[in-house]
């Protein structure tokens, strides 16, 4: 069973930790479901790599097509066409997050089991500025990032921006990532992803400072693969993805989060 952080360990506001219940006054874990019919689906570059998302309770399996990985299938580089997914980012009542509010933090969480054979490719989640753009630059993307690549023994989770490296710890027991992003007034200071292994010991954290950001924000998921790597049809990779967002007044108007 996929697992979300919980401040109360034994039930939770929602009734367990399975269920991403957080402490009173937290807004609860949602489910990232790009089948759900909230979500824009965009593939700039036609290149439709990705054959299916199918989701069983939290758990999400992405199948892939078959196809040998180009630089713009790559999430790190000055240039990604691939998959996808966005909406405009809201709080837990649908209201529009804005860069023109006191404060606010998103949180986001991914629960990666080591799955033998699983595709080798790359993922993020995390707010951009311009979801659609195949420039990772415009694009803006701040987000948790991580790489489920068990075929050769790697595993990392971490944390990427815009056109930068990825910056990730790595270990072959990974399996959680927490991610987070905050901002006053608009004002972005890092983004931030942490490795956490399957026995909940901390792996390491890293963490770049978000770039200026503008109009509306959204929250965006993106699937690709790294330059030059084969995935064959088929491939698959599974993982239970969740986030939230918690309203965090700073100064005179909040004096505290």
């Amino acid at each position: 069973m996929p697992i979300v952080p919980c401040f109360d360990p034994t039930t939770g506001a929602s009734g367990g930790p399975a269920g991403g219940g957080g402490a009173a006054a937290l807004p609860d874990w949602r489910v990232v479901d790009v089948t759900d019919g909230s979500w824009t689906s965009s593939d700039p570059g036609g290149n439709a790599r990705v054959s299916s998302v199918v989701m069983s309770g939290d758990e999400a399996t992405v199948t892939w097509d078959g196809f040998t990985a180009t630089s713009n299938d790559a999430l790190d580089g000055s240039t990604f066409d691939g998959q996808r997914y966005y909406q405009a980012l809201t709080y837990e009542d649908g209201t529009p997050v804005s860069l023109t509010d006191a404060g606010w933090t998103l949180e986001t969480w991914v629960d990666t089991p080591a799955v033998a054979g699983c595709a080798r490719t790359q993922f993020a989640l995390g707010v951009s500025s311009v979801p659609t753009s195949t420039s990772t630059i415009t694009a803006n993307l701040g987000a948790l990032y991580w790489t489920p690549d068990r075929a050769d023994g790697v595993a990392l989770i971490g944390q990427i921006r815009t056109n930068a490296s990825p910056l990730t710890a790595l270990n072959l027991n990974n399996q959680y990532g927490y991610g987070r992003s905050a901002f006053i007034y608009g004002k972005g200071a890092m983004s931030f992803g942490w490795a956490i292994q399957s026995d909940g010991t901390s792996t390491g954290f890293n963490n770049r400072s978000l770039t200026a950001y503008a109009g509306t924000v959204y929250l965006q998921f993106n699937l690709g693969a790294p330059s030059t790597r084969v995935i064959t049809a088929g491939q698959a990779n599974k993982f239970a993805l969740y986030y939230r967002v918690i309203k965090t007044p700073i100064g005179p108007a909040g004096h505290a989060p």
